[in-house]
């Protein structure tokens, strides 16, 4: 079993840039040796008769025809805007 200890703790956030506080070095010390322990304990599941899941459904996607559609409702979306101009939103100018 794996012992993660809070200087490892301390290692990890140096080098994720993450700030923790020394109280909660302990608490997430043993924290992340229960997730290890867990891990491991999986790993000791015999799975010598069992088939790689691939896939959750047998049945295939559902395709839809490859149509553009804007969804005719370009003037309502335009209400949004404080300036529009002839169907597009008109911004300021950002180039010179």
């Amino acid at each position: 079993m794996s012992k993660v200890t809070k200087e490892d703790i301390k290692k990890v956030s140096r080098l994720a840039r993450i700030e923790v506080s020394e109280e909660k070095r302990e608490v997430l010390a043993s924290q992340v040796g229960g997730i290890i322990n867990w891990v491991e304990k999986l790993n000791e599941v015999n799975t010598d008769n069992v088939e790689p899941l691939t896939d959750l459904y047998n049945e295939p996607l559902r395709l839809n025809k490859d149509e553009v559609m804007d969804g005719n409702i370009a003037e309502d979306v335009l209400k949004n805007s404080k300036d529009a101009k002839y169907g597009y939103f008109a911004v300021p100018k950002v180039l010179e």
